[in-house]
């Protein structure tokens, strides 16, 4: 978790069965409503009525999906069937102003609405960190509750922001991983974790639980600190813009599968990185926007489940999510 500022904060807001490998923890009954969740961002943010409290800053693009024969193996999805399924994509900021820079150590976003020939609908939000800044939704809106600014200083109250770090450690894991990361120098040369695990139904009938990634086919780019001060503050639209011009951007959908003891419910812990992996498709994008606006701003990508291929997994902060979208959506459309 991410929230020493207020525009950290929202980089809080950016992934069952016996027999199968991982670690079910029970999920919690009090879970806040999805009123609550938007709530607690504008404690912090302020009435949100015109943008995402959640990566408010953005670029939308457009391309495709394709998956390879394990894809199609590991999901009886449509969207695995190995035809070009087209894709409606933001790639955003985490900052919570939408003239934010691009420039700080938060997370950067790639979402994507996938749709078929034959009208189905898949939506997911991916960050630019293997791990999300919550482990249940109660503690993101406690930790965001705990860093309001009072009225009287413009500040948290850094008596609240110690207690609520000592009784939630993972809610310190993110910003440890920010803090010691560089951002990316393009939002191609960036991978994007899902974080949360869901139920893949293959075609042989099991369900596995897997996390995702996106792996950018031209490798992961940093900037340095000398360009983390001197970049210009909207640095990334340009540069992806100029790199559409050359070549089409691509990743690879990475499939991660937990080992016995890894827990499938927690987004806060990575699993090791010598777990089974499978690559199940690739994403072509082939345009951007050419500038503010485009096809992905009504998009709130709330569609999270392609049964019965994709599932939800009991993960609290992902059963919490598209409620939570839902009500955002409605406070930015009145």
């Amino acid at each position: 978790m991410h929230m020493p500022t207020r525009p950290f904060a929202t980089a809080l807001a950016v992934g069952m069965f016996a027999g199968l490998l991982g670690t079910v923890t029970p999920a919690r009954t009090e879970t806040p409503s999805p009123e609550a969740i938007v709530d607690a961002f504008e404690a912090v943010l302020g009435p949100i009525r015109t943008h995402r409290p959640s990566h408010a800053k953005g670029t939308c693009a457009a391309g495709y999906f394709a998956a390879t024969p394990e894809g199609a193996r590991l999901s009886v999805s449509p969207i695995f069937n190995g035809q070009r399924v087209p894709t409606i994509i933001r790639f955003g900021v985490g900052v919570g102003n939408p003239r934010g820079p691009d420039t700080g150590r938060t997370t950067r976003s790639l979402s994507i609405r996938f749709e078929t020939q034959g009208g189905e609908i898949w939506d997911m939000a991916n960050i630019s960190a293997p791990i999300f800044g919550s482990p249940t939704p109660q503690a993101l809106v406690d930790g965001l509750l705990a860093r309001r600014p009072d009225p009287a200083t413009g500040q948290p109250n850094p008596q609240a922001v110690t207690a609520f770090v000592a009784a939630n450690p993972a809610a310190t894991l993110q910003a440890r991983w920010l803090a010691a990361t560089l951002p990316s120098a393009s939002w191609a040369t960036t991978p994007y974790w899902g974080v949360n695990a869901f139920r893949f139904r293959g075609a042989d009938g099991e369900v596995r639980h897997a996390r995702w990634v996106f792996e950018p086919r031209a490798g992961t780019l940093r900037l340095t600190e000398e360009q983390m001060r001197t970049l210009p503050n909207d640095f990334l639209a340009e540069e992806l813009r100029r790199r559409i011009t050359e070549a089409p951007v691509e990743f690879d959908m990475v499939l991660q599968f937990p080992g016995t003891g890894d827990d499938v419910t927690n987004p806060t812990v990575a699993w090791p990185d010598d777990r089974p992996r499978a690559v199940v498709g690739r994403l072509t994008v082939t345009d951007v926007a050419p500038g503010p606006g485009g096809a992905c701003d009504p998009i709130s990508f709330m569609t999270l489940e392609q049964a019965p291929g994709v599932e939800l997994s009991y993960d609290p902060t992902l059963q919490a999510r598209a409620a939570a979208y839902a009500v955002s959506l409605s406070r930015r459309l009145q």
